[in-house]
């Protein structure tokens, strides 16, 4: 059961995927309410809009070199809100790159491919 009008951060610097995964979870349930951010500094300044769940990119650099990494974001939304769900997205097939992020507080890893967006929502319909 989806609580009334959830909010979802949705962090990537790839538009393009965010745009599709704004579309895709809006065709599942119209009541969400998606913000996307292009960089993590930039959902570390809008935290205080209360986001129901996160979803993170591990990578958060190949657009602006000097941005911080999903990794490193993942901790600073874990220090201020340590009980707010992350979701961290991925193109990267590591265990041990998913292992690290759930050590810091990632309630799943996903990585990215034909049924991640599918996942995502189970995994926000299981978290909010």
């Amino acid at each position: 059961m989806i609580k009334s009008n959830p909010k979802i951060f949705i962090v990537d610097d790839e538009l393009l995927l965010s745009e599709m995964l704004t579309d895709y979870l809006k065709d599942q349930y119209e009541g969400f309410q998606i913000q996307s951010f292009s960089t993590g500094e930039a959902c570390l300044q809008s935290l205080g809009e209360q986001p129901d769940v996160v979803v993170l990119d591990y990578y958060l650099n190949s657009k602006e070199r000097d941005a911080a990494n999903g990794i490193d974001i993942l901790k600073q939304i874990k220090k201020r809100k340590r009980a707010l769900p992350v979701i961290m997205l991925s193109s990267q097939e590591s265990y041990g790159t998913a292992a690290q992020t759930i050590m810091y507080g990632a309630v799943h890893y996903v990585i990215k491919g034909q049924d991640a967006f599918k996942e995502i929502f189970e995994l926000i319909k299981a978290n909010v």
